[in-house]
């Protein structure tokens, strides 16, 4: 029967777009070039020469969310899936990394590196962003990671309208660390009650300011412990 339905519908590979006879979105080797990050900073998996507890930064003055989990560098392959996914509605793309990324979460979960948080919450859109580009990926993401944890028997619920934002924002792309601050303050406003460990889930993380002023306002609200997991993690700017 598999046999028949590839010769009908044949998978390709999402990245090198090879046919495959198996049914699987993202061929052996592609995936065997997914750039796992390893050295980082354990408080927001900064990407660094060797591992520390805290970066620099985070030494200066620690952040107000309590760890980030990432699972690869923003490079290709992965950049190029997540340009994908998001900007010509590749959504198989931002499916295979969620599902990778998940079983990645589910691991370490299991072997104690980290908590299970009561919630997953998607860092929201704008209304008129999100009407622009018809999803929030960061939704998309949260809602497949929440099926690969219940898949082992993990479960958390999805809170998509816990956090809002309220203001439209310049794109964060292109902005120095300042100015990305400075466009996000008072951008984001929290609906219902808190859980006392939440997890917020977005795509990419570089500077960390999104899910810092959202980790700042759920604690604001009584959250006790706000983590960060994101598919991947680029080199903070200045």
């Amino acid at each position: 029967m598999q046999q028949a339905l590839s010769l009908l519908h044949p998978w390709r590979c999402v990245v090198c777009q090879q046919r495959s006879d198996q049914p699987r979105d993202l061929c052996r080797a592609c995936a065997d070039e997914l750039p796992l990050l390893q050295q980082q900073c354990q408080r927001c998996a900064e990407p660094l020469a060797v591992m520390a507890a805290l970066c620099g930064r985070c030494q200066q003055k620690l952040p107000s969310f309590d760890q980030v989990f990432a699972i690869w560098l923003y490079a290709q392959p992965v950049q190029g899936m997540l340009t994908a996914f998001k900007y010509q509605r590749q959504q198989v793309a931002g499916r295979v990394l969620a599902e990778t990324a998940g079983a990645h979460i589910a691991d370490a979960i299991a072997a104690g590196d980290l908590a299970l948080p009561q919630a997953l919450v998607p860092v929201p859109l704008h209304r008129w962003r999100l009407l622009r580009r018809g999803f929030n990926q960061s939704h998309l993401i949260a809602r497949d990671l929440q099926r690969c944890l219940q898949r082992r028997d993990m479960q958390l619920n999805l809170r998509p309208s816990l956090l809002a934002r309220i203001r439209r924002t310049r794109p964060q792309a292109g902005l120095d660390l300042a100015a990305r601050r400075r466009n996000l303050r008072a951008a984001f406003s929290v609906h219902g009650e808190v859980p006392a460990h939440v997890c917020l889930i977005d795509d990419v993380m570089t500077s960390g300011s999104t899910v810092e002023a959202c980790a700042r306002l759920l604690k604001r609200a009584g959250c006790q412990r706000v983590d960060v997991w994101v598919l991947a993690r680029a080199s903070r700017i200045d």
